[in-house]
């Protein structure tokens, strides 16, 4: 899937919470927000997924490498909101990501901590 196709118009079965349930949990969620508790085992790759609205991302347990991976299996560059934030996270309290609507693909984590976080997502 395309990132310039509209967000609202991507398949309702890869919403994250549909299509990767053992890695999102939803803890709460109105007309305007979703709050997910997301978790990734060390050497864990989700199944893909999207997320089609804007969030913020805080993680309390966060180690590189972490990879993003599309749905062809092609690992996408380190240039994205959470691999770049990661770069300059001392390692100290939450690291805080603002996040864009993410295209269907898929989290691996190679590192030998689970990620866990909250993600805030924005409806409106």
């Amino acid at each position: 899937m395309s990132s310039t196709i509209d967000p609202l118009s991507w398949d309702p079965a890869l919403d994250a919470v549909i299509a990767a349930p053992a890695n999102h949990r939803v803890l709460f969620e109105n007309n305007r927000l979703r709050v997910l508790e997301v978790i990734l085992d060390p050497g864990e790759e989700e199944p893909v997924h999207h997320h089609r609205w804007p969030s913020v991302f805080v993680f309390d347990q966060l180690k590189g490498p972490i990879h993003d991976i599309a749905p062809d299996g092609t690992q996408l560059p380190p240039d994205r909101d959470v691999m770049l934030a990661l770069e300059g996270w001392d390692g100290r309290g939450c690291l805080v990501v603002h996040m864009a609507p993410q295209p269907a693909g898929r989290v691996l984590n190679e590192s030998d901590l689970q990620v866990h976080g909250i993600r805030i997502e924005m409806k409106a």
